[in-house]
């Protein structure tokens, strides 16, 4: 019986050291595994998103089919939760699609369907003075600013006007012909910030600093003029279940905004730990036989 044990055991060694070689010799790649394990295969017909060069400035807080990111002159790529946004990303929905975003600092941005936004600048540290900049190119977007806007300086571009943020919760709508509103509403606390329109040029147009208030601004014999909305009911409405979904969204990017930096700041050599050996282009074993 001992010596029938010893043959298997034999026999099962040998298979193991072959088989690596003969699917070496098979698939005809240096890489005996092509596919990292624990993988799916690619869908046919999908793509996801170029890791790209720009700075990871914020996560995918939730989607609704279908949205996309343009990045480093790449072609359009699906969105999932938890994906990466970088600056430089062109994020955009189409006519069935949502999308929240939130960044490092936790300021959340919400695209209703059909909508456009670039992520031109995102600087943040804790405890340092930040620097923002989004553009809207199309579509409605509702925001909730924080610590960019508190501690720095954060701006909103539209075709028509530069929408300054100090700290605060709004809705900004950009139609045909770049014709742009500008709504401000409540913090999630309550509290009311404030919102400074410019034209393209810095000079001021206007000044929000009542809720469920709002400018248009449009240009008008070429001249970018800011005159005061009537928002409707129907309006008021729509823009309120805006402002709560952006609420909901910032709170689920925070948590995987935290995961993601949290896995960022661990250390990846810990002294005194044992490192396990390993063989070019096949996975470790922890306790099995070299």
């Amino acid at each position: 019986m001992n010596a029938f044990r010893r043959l298997a055991t034999l026999a099962l060694a040998s298979a193991l050291s072959v088989a690596p070689s003969l699917a070496f010799a098979q698939s005809g790649s240096g890489n005996p595994f092509p596919t990292p394990i624990g993988k799916p295969p690619a869908t046919p017909g999908g793509s996801k998103p170029s890791a790209g060069t720009g700075t990871v400035v914020g996560s995918v807080a939730t989607v609704k089919p279908a949205a996309s990111v343009a990045r480093g002159g790449a072609g359009a790529a699906g969105l999932n939760k938890g994906d990466d946004v970088r600056k430089g990303d062109r994020l955009s929905t189409n006519t069935s699609g949502a999308l929240g975003v939130t960044f490092d600092d936790e300021t959340t941005f919400s695209l209703s369907a059909n909508a456009s936004i670039t992520v031109d600048e995102f600087i943040y540290r804790k405890g340092a003075r930040g620097n923002a900049v989004v553009s809207v190119t199309r579509g409605t977007v509702g925001f909730v600013a924080e610590q960019v806007a508190k501690t720095g300086e954060m701006r909103i571009t539209t075709p028509t006007a530069i929408v300054g943020v100090r700290g605060t919760t709004g809705v900004v709508e950009v139609g045909a012909g770049g014709v742009t509103n500008v709504k401000l509403y409540e913090d999630e606390n309550g509290t009311v910030g404030r919102i400074e329109i410019f034209n393209r040029q810095g000079q001021r147009l206007a000044e929000l600093t009542q809720a469920a208030t709002g400018y248009a601004i449009q240009i008008v014999a070429q001249q970018v003029v800011a005159n005061a909305l009537t928002i409707s009911p129907q309006q008021l409405v729509r823009d309120r279940n805006i402002v709560r979904n952006v609420f909901n969204f910032k709170n689920l990017g925070r948590d995987i905004i935290n995961q993601r930096l949290n896995l960022r700041d661990l250390p990846r050599n810990i002294p005194g730990a044992p490192q396990l050996p390993s063989i070019p282009g096949l996975p470790s074993i922890p306790g099995f036989p070299r």
